[in-house]
This record gives structure tokens, C-alpha cells and sequence, in this order.
């Protein structure tokens, strides 16, 4: 039926007759009637509190600075619903120490962290945070809680000031003031779809949330002083946590929902993907998406000549491979293909339609050690897709001691403890590549540590789009290549004539020498919960830019390295990236150690660029570990490790390794070893390095390895020595590398 109002009237009153209808059915908690102490079965301190219309709230302090309050209709509190997955993780019980204070206006439960305020008439919350001796407010509740048959409705005070981040994978956006934030599933993959949401939400001013619950909501951030919380179901279960930043914040959320796990090393590494087996890829009318082309003819051996080999014989890095990404592909001689792959270095994965039954043969026997969940078996989501990706990943885990390597759509809260946050599948484009980066910003920001988009997406696509995407996904953790879908066109590095393919091999090769450093940033994921790719804000918090998404275009990847990813064609933007974004600080141009000033407000600058460049630049103090040149991981043995310096100041930094394939190190069978360097904070002056000794032990670990130091300088030194003696000065870079120690000054 199609219903068409030639008249604005008419529509306004409709819209005003619905307005009203859900105002009338809200049911307030009422005012609080008693609050009784009621601690928890495994000690975790707890209030229940009964109301005049009948609710039941439960607050519970799960820690100093975490706290969950629930509520119920009708005197009834239930559960999320879980199944095999929960969203929440069984916390650890813990003794709290608070107090409570009471007056006629209010119930105050305090903590060393925060004050949450119950205000009687009506029952209204509160929550402060504690700043040594000083509260500070972060939110009070400007009507009571709504609970009726259909929805639960919280709505916050907010500040003008405030930023708003989470949500979970929110295509093409990380930051929500002013705009609504849907927590659902879009049933698409473009800019401004939802491939993963995730119930909760961080406060640019130390607060977060997380609802614990299965059900669609509606984050209405668009008023100024208000925040509208909505979530389409008759319970009502939230996590507030507190914090002086968004560091704190975030951990507090991935102690909740689980972190993502430390990958194994090879899986930083560039991924391809097809059907290889067109023989068994029986396409029954309507069971394949309109468009897929099959791909090579044969079996699913033929990975190995037709792909693999090819990598290596164009001098190409690649470490893993999905041999049968395709609707209805199968496999054949699945432990032959694992086998065939393995000798050229690569990793097997397969693409998984509908299940994981055969998992213990393919893991446990055949190898395999990827897992790609799609939409043909997680597109109910919510639940049903989190029970799935549980059985995916306890299938690596139960059948192998290796990490567990998930690509997954239609993820929700707590989806980070088993997958990369994959956006789905997209066409080619300029702005697939611009709005992508917001994108993975955002995920980072809702605890998805991986998260990407196909190179150059799986539909259509060109050398130059192609190249311009692999340059910059080259410093996210993770990315992969599908191919199939295209026509006659490959996503393969090495299929694209030159000068792209001397690009994309050299892109991926920097990338496998920064491994440490990436991995360095993969462990710090996995033990606090941070970022690898972040916004400004997150290492500059006092540049007044960096909340927004003003720069929504650029990212750091850890504290060192800023990125500014090239999405204009070279004609179209003339050769210039334009409107980059230095926060306050020196910076150096990574590929001509050009050094920038930015000042306490930033700095703004375009830079020139070719098809060979997108804008690096580092901060002064770095220090980078890097690994020796190799095409996969475990190519070579890792007998020398690299430390590029950017000397200012005192810098530090903490090298992580251990067997990069195993779960030994959930043992305690890993390494550190730290590196300080000493220079003056401005001008010239000389550069002291210490290098401590390696701590701790892990399968495989070298006795030795030689270091060698790549210092940024402007000039050429007068001496080096090492432990008080000189060290000779070599001709050129050959010279170097064929003695056993000294140094050279490239000028």
C-alpha cells in the first residue's frame, strides 16, 4: 500500500501523535520506597531498592570504579539472555570499600573512585567522580528511569562540551555529540552502516557505559544538555565505569567484554582470499549473490602454483591465505594444500558458510588456522553471530596450541575477544578508503583492537585505488586482499603492473620489518585494552582538535607514528595530500627527516606526494623496533633487531617478544627487554643509548642477536663508542653490514 501527504501539516501531526503515544506509555520507577544492603552470593557489595510503582533496582560495586545497576518491572530483575556467549565476562569478586550517607533528599554510596546519588522523590541517579578530595559530576538523571513493556529509556544531563566515542563499528564515524547513535544492525556495509555494534559508550569527560543486553537501541546525543539512552526491551542492565581518561576507560570496558588476544605474529601479515575449487562450487538459482565470478578453474590445491608461488616469485610478503572464500567453494585435499602452502610460508584459513562441524579435523589433522565467519552464517547476529564466533575460535583452541585468528561481520559487545571487526563487503571506491579510517578509529574506540576492510574492497577497483588502500592499511594491524568478485581483476599485490607493484611490495615489506613494533602495540591491546590505530586525542588529550572529528582523516598508530592516508586520485588532488593535522610537538617526516614545529594549538600543513608516498611522520623521541626484511614471518631468524631513533629529550621504550605462534606466553614464557635514550630536548648535543639485558625466557629465544641503531641526525658525529671505547667508522652501508660492529653517517 503507498501512502502519499501532499501536505506538511498532516505529516506534522502524525509525527506529534507518535511523540505523544511513547511519552504515554512510559512508566517511571517511581519514588524509592526502601534501600536495603544485599550483598551478592560471592560477596560483591550490593543495594536493592523497591519503589512505589513496584520496580526493583539493584546496584552493585564491582569495583572501586565500576559499578552495575539493573532494573525491573513489576519487583522482577532478569538476565540478558545469554546462550553460550555472554556479552559480560565473569568478574573476578572483589572487597570494595565504601561508605554510605543518607539525608532526607538522598542515599550517597561512595568510594574511593566515585559517588553514585540516589535521589528519593522520584528515584533519580547520580554519578560523580572523586578527584582527590573533590567531586566531580559527570551525569545525573534528568527524569527517572523509564521501564515499560517495549523499551527502557535512561536520559542523562550532558555538557556542551562533552564528546561522545563507541558504539561499536560505525561506518565512516567515531565521534557522536550531536548526532544519533544507532546500536543495531544496518543490514548494510556502506559509510554510515553498523557491520558491528556494540551497546556502550565513553565520555570525553572520564565516564562509560555498557549495556548489558542483546536488544536494538538508540543513543540520542543530539541535544547539547542531554544524552537520551535507549534500548528496546522491559529490563534495564548497565555498567557505569569512571576514569581521568579515556586509557582508563577503556580498560574498565575490556575487563568487562574480554580483550582482544595477542594474535600470533604471522597474522600482521597480508592476507589473500578466493574460491579455488571451482569443481565443487555448485551454484543452486538464488544461493550465490549476483556477480560472483568463480575465479581460477581447478581444485583447491591449485592455491599453491597459482598464488602462492607467485608471491615469492615476485618478491612479494604474504603470510596467509583462505583458499576457499566463496559461496558453495568447499575444498579438496585440504592437509595436501595446507602442506603445498607452508612451503612457501603461508598460513592456511578457510572461509566458513554455515558451521564449524568438521573444525577438529581441519585444525587438529589438516592444519588450518584461520577462520573467516560471513554473513551466509552470522547475518542473524546479535546472539546467534556471537555463539558462532565462539565456536570458531574454542575450534583453534581446543584442537591446537596455536592463537586463535578470526575474521568476523554482525559482531556485538565483547566481539573483540574473538575476531577482527571486518566491515563487510563494499565496492571500490575514493571514499571507500576515506571513510574507512574513521571507521577503524572507532572500532579501536569501542574496544575492537582489529578491525578492516578488504584492500581496495571486493567489488571493482583499479592499480591506483588498490595501491592508495594497501599504503595505508600497511600500518593497521591486519588487513586482507579478496579476490573473485571483480571480473578479471586479482587483489593480489603482485598482479598489478609496475610502478604498483614496486609499491605495494615495498609498503608490505616496511611493514613486516615494523612487526615488533606492531606487536609491541598487539600486547598492550591484550593486557589494557588500548588502541593500536587511534584517534589524536587518545596520546594528545590537551590538543583542543583532537576530540572532534575535525581530522577524522589521519590516525596514530601507537604514540610514535602519525598517518595521513592519501584518498584522492593523483589527478584529482593535484599531488598534494591536503590539511593534515601535527598535534603540539616536533615531528619528522618519515621519508625525509624533514622536522616540524607544531605549536600548543597544532599544526596544519599539505604535503606533496606521489603515487610511492602517502604522509609518515613520527615523533621526536621515538624509538621504532624493527625486524630484518623478510616476506613471512619465521623466514629468517630474528638475530638482529633494528632501533630507528628519533633522539629528544629521554625516551623509553620496552621490547616484547616471545614465540609469536603459541599460547605459552599466557605462561609467562615471554621476554622484555628495555631501551632509554638520553639527548638533549632541543639543539645539538650528544646521544646516549643503553640497550639492558633481555628479561625472561620462551621457546626458541637466541642466545644472542646482534642491535644495530639508525639515528636521526643532522649531522655527522665526532665519535662513537660503545662502553667507553671507539667504534670505527665505515665507508657506506656494505661496509657496515659485512663488520662485526662500528657505524656509518649517511648523509
Amino acid at each position: 500500500m503507498d501512502f502519499r501527504f501532499r501536505r506538511t501539516g498532516l505529516t506534522i501531526a502524525l509525527l506529534t501523535a507518535v511523540a505523544l503515544a511513547a511519552t504515554a506509555n512510559a512508566e517511571p520507577v517511581g519514588n524509592l520506597r526502601a534501600i536495603s544492603a544485599a550483598p551478592a552470593n560471592d560477596g560483591t557489595a550490593g543495594w536493592t531498592l523497591s519503589t512505589d510503582t513496584g520496580a526493583t533496582l539493584r546496584v552493585e560495586l564491582l569495583r572501586d570504579d565500576v559499578l552495575r545497576v539493573r532494573a525491573g518491572r513489576n519487583g522482577t530483575l532478569t538476565d540478558a539472555s545469554d546462550k553460550a556467549a555472554p556479552i559480560v565476562l565473569p568478574q573476578p569478586a572483589a572487597k570494595v570499600a565504601f561508605e554510605v550517607e543518607e539525608d532526607g533528599n538522598e542515599v550517597r554510596i561512595r568510594t574511593d573512585a566515585l559517588v553514585l546519588r540516589i535521589q528519593r522523590q522520584p528515584l533519580r541517579l547520580s554519578l560523580d567522580r572523586r578527584d582527590g578530595e573533590r567531586d566531580v559530576a559527570l551525569w545525573h538523571e534528568l527524569q527517572p528511569l523509564d521501564l515499560d513493556k517495549d523499551q527502557s529509556v535512561q536520559v542523562l544531563s550532558s555538557e556542551g562540551d562533552e564528546h561522545f566515542y563507541g558504539g561499536g563499528q560505525q561506518n565512516g564515524r567515531f565521534e557522536f555529540k550531536g548526532r544519533e547513535l544507532e546500536v543495531s544492525y544496518s543490514g548494510g556495509w556502506e559509510e554510515g552502516d553498523r557491520p558491528n555494534p556494540a551497546p556502550m559508550l565513553l565520555s570525553s569527560r572520564g565516564w562509560g557505559m555498557l549495556r548489558n543486553t542483546w536488544s536494538d537501541g538508540t543513543y540520542d546525543l543530539r541535544q547539547a544538555d542531554q544524552a537520551t539512552l535507549l534500548h528496546r526491551e522491559d529490563r534495564f542492565d548497565a555498567y557505569y565505569f569512571v576514569g581521568p581518561s579515556l586509557h582508563t576507560l577503556l580498560d574498565r570496558y575490556t575487563t568487562l567484554t574480554g580483550r582482544a588476544g595477542l594474535l600470533p605474529r604471522w597474522a600482521f601479515s597480508y592476507g589473500d582470499a578466493d574460491c579455488y575449487n571451482d569443481g565443487d562450487n555448485i551454484k543452486k538459482p538464488g544461493s550465490v549473490p549476483e556477480g560472483w565470478s568463480d575465479g581460477p578453474t581447478g581444485t583447491t590445491p591449485d592455491v599453491v602454483d597459482s598464488v602462492a608461488r607467485q608471491y615469492r616469485d615476485h618478491d612479494m610478503p604474504g603470510g596467509w591465505i583462505l583458499p576457499n572464500d566463496g559461496y558453495g567453494c568447499g575444498y579438496k585435499k585440504l592437509p595436501e594444500t595446507v602442506q603445498g602452502l607452508a612451503k612457501y610460508g603461508f598460513k592456511t584459513g578457510l572461509w566458513t558458510e554455515n558451521g564449524v562441524d568438521k573444525i577438529a579435523w581441519e585444525v587438529g589433522t589438516a592444519g588450518s588456522r584461520v577462520q573467516k565467519l560471513d554473513v551466509a552464517w552470522t547475518g542473524k547476529g546479535y546472539q546467534f553471530a556471537m555463539d558462532a564466533n565462539q565456536s570458531a575460535f574454542n575450534g583453534i583452541l581446543n584442537n591446537s596450541d596455536s592463537r586463535p585468528f578470526l575474521w568476523t561481520v554482525m559482531g556485538w559487545g565483547g566481539i573483540q575477544r574473538y575476531a577482527v571487526a571486518w566491515t563487510g563487503d563494499q565496492s571500490s571506491s575514493w571514499d571507500y578508503i576515506r571513510w574507512h579510517i574513521p571507521t577503524l578509529i572507532g572500532s579501536g574506540l569501542s574496544g575492537m583492537a582489529y578491525a578492516s576492510g578488504d584492500v581496495d574492497a571486493i567489488f571493482g577497483g583499479s592499480a591506483e585505488t588498490f595501491t592508495r588502500d594497501l599504503q595505508w592499511k600497511s600500518f593497521t594491524p591486519v588487513l586482507m586482499g579478496m579476490s573473485g568478485w571483480s571480473g578479471n581483476a586479482r587483489k593480489h599485490p603482485w598482479w598489478f603492473d609496475e610502478p604498483y607493484r614496486s609499491v605495494n611490495r615495498d609498503y608490505l615489506k616496511l611493514k613486516m620489518r615494523m612487526t615488533p613494533y606492531m606487536y609491541g602495540l598487539a600486547h598492550d591491546a591484550a593486557t589494557s585494552g588500548a588502541p593500536l590505530l587511534r584517534a589524536l586525542m587518545w596520546d594528545y588529550p590537551q590538543d583542543p582538535q583532537a576530540y572532534t572529528e575535525a581530522h577524522k582523516y589521519q590516525f596514530l598508530l601507537g604514540r610514535e607514528l602519525l598517518i595521513a592516508p592519501v584518498y584522492r586520485s593523483q589527478a584529482a588532488s593535484r599531488g598534494w595530500r591536503r590539511d593534515i593535522h601535527l598535534p603540539q610537538g616536533r615531528w619528522i617526516d618519515y621519508w625525509d627527516g624533514r622536522q616540524l614545529l607544531a605549536g600548543a594549538e597544532g599544526r596544519s600543513l599539505d604535503r606533496p606526494v606521489d603515487l610511492a608516498t602517502i604522509p609518515v611522520f613520527v615523533r621526536a623521541g621515538a624509538i621504532i623496533p624493527m625486524y630484518p626484511a623478510m616476506l613471512y614471518d619465521g623466514e629468517k631468524p630474528l638475530d638482529e633487531v633494528t632501533f630507528d631513533l628519533y633522539p629528544q629529550g629521554t625516551s623509553q621504550y620496552t621490547l616484547y617478544e616471545d614465540d609469536g605462534a603459541t599460547r605459552r606466553y599466557e605462561k609467562g614464557e615471554s621476554s622484555t627487554q628495555a631501551i632509554t635514550v638520553q639527548a638533549p630536548a632541543q639543539g645539538t648535543g650528544p646521544v646516549q643509548v643503553r640497550i639492558e639485558a633481555v628479561q625472561g625466557r620462551y621457546a626458541g629465544q637466541l642466545p644472542q642477536r646482534r642491535y644495530a641503531l639508525r639515528v636521526l641526525s643532522r649531522q655527522r658525529p665526532a665519535a662513537v663508542t660503545l662502553d667507553g671505547r671507539a667504534l670505527p667508522m665505515l665507508a657506506d652501508p656494505a661496509a657496515w653490514q659485512a663488520a662485526g660492529e662500528g657505524w656509518y653517517f649517511d648523509a
